[in-house]
């Protein structure tokens, strides 16, 4: 390890303990959940990482990703991982520490909790309310449905007028009435924060 200045042997002092705190108000810390994200699994804030460099057991820490997508670790402080994929993640911390800190730094930083993704699903349901779909999995108009315990009368339940309100690109909210009746219905991917109506049918 390269010689430090005396501002960065105080760092070193200070922020494994920030690294400690920082994700001790969060529940996915206080469990022995694990979960297996893929490499190119893309960090999202509320994401609970573990980081650690082998061999320096001073470093070993569990993070909360902020609402700004940062991070704090030891020695280098806070940085952005948002968006970025796990591999990404893991070569960008090697070369902030390889630049300053450790020789060859050997980096593990996986996934232990992920911010959990719901969508708000009303109306003619059985279960109306909050379902929570799995983590890099793709939910669907129907699955939130199915989810919600589907349609709570099949005679009086609206299929060809369920309301899917969004938010686009640009952050408008946007509500399209999408037609889920027959063979080819309309189905759409949904996203955490959707809201589904399925209205009543008129008579």
């Amino acid at each position: 390890m390269k010689a430090l200045s005396v501002i960065a042997a105080f760092l070193i002092l200070s922020l494994p303990c920030m690294c400690q705190a920082q994700g001790a108000s969060g529940s996915a810390l206080d469990t022995n959940t694990r979960v297996k994200a893929s490499e190119n699994y893309k960090i999202t804030a509320l994401d609970v990482l573990h980081f650690r460099i082998i061999g320096e057991a001073d470093t070993d820490c569990e993070v909360r990703v902020a609402m700004d997508g940062s991070i704090t670790l030891p020695y280098i402080g806070t940085i952005k991982v948002l968006d970025m994929s796990v591999a990404q993640a893991r070569q960008f911390i090697y070369e902030k520490y390889a630049k300053d800190y450790f020789v060859d730094p050997q980096v593990d930083l996986v996934i232990v909790a992920y911010k959990q993704r719901r969508v708000n699903v009303q109306g003619m349901v059985n279960r109306q309310g909050f379902v929570v779909f799995p983590p890099e999995e793709k939910m669907t108009v129907l699955g939130a449905i199915a989810l919600a315990g589907g349609w709570s009368d099949n005679r009086l339940a609206d299929r060809r007028r369920v309301r899917l309100t969004y938010t686009t690109s640009d952050g408008q909210t946007r509500t399209d009435t999408l037609n889920l009746d027959g063979s080819n219905p309309d189905d759409r991917e949904v996203s955490d924060g959707d809201r589904i109506y399925v209205e009543e049918r008129n008579w």
